[in-house]
């Protein structure tokens, strides 16, 4: 019997973490590219909850081949503090299962998100360190065309 593929997926709904994440991001895949809604401030235990949602999201689906991409859109603020980063940047170093690991990253931050001039930098250093093709936009579309430019 195989399991149902959730049409999205929520850190809501992970309980992986001993102190209360703050922020929330939920996943969805749409035409090859995993759209997350990023909303925050963020905590590090929400990035914890992110890794482990997505890889149940990510395990859950059909198999598929091919190149495929992410898009994050955030809202409200793109604040979190130092720990937050480190703990980010240290899932996204960590090794991926083979066909999981997009070929780009794009997100969305419009000039209304608290903080995105802040944290860009530090989302920019995350994806140098990992060697994954990144941008910030401020559209959805400007996004949908930069990753499926590099699918």
């Amino acid at each position: 019997m195989t399991r149902p593929t959730p049409s999205v997926i929520s850190t809501t709904q992970v309980d992986a973490t001993r102190f209360r994440p703050h922020g929330r991001v939920d996943m969805w895949m749409e035409n090859g590219v995993l759209q997350y809604e990023a909303t925050g401030p963020f905590n590090a235990e929400v990035f914890d909850c992110m890794a482990v949602a997505q890889m149940e999201f990510l395990t859950s689906l059909p198999p598929f081949s091919g190149r495929w991409a992410s898009i994050c859109t955030l809202r409200n603020s793109a604040m979190c503090p130092r720990e937050a980063i480190q703990r980010y940047t240290q899932l996204m170093q960590s090794p991926k299962p083979a066909n999981l690991e997009p070929v780009a990253t794009a997100f969305v931050m419009g000039p209304e998100v608290e903080g995105g001039k802040i944290m860009a930098p530090h989302f920019e250093r995350v994806y140098t360190l990992i060697q994954r093709p990144f941008r910030i936009c401020t559209t959805m579309e400007e996004a949908q065309a930069w990753v499926h430019s590099l699918m």
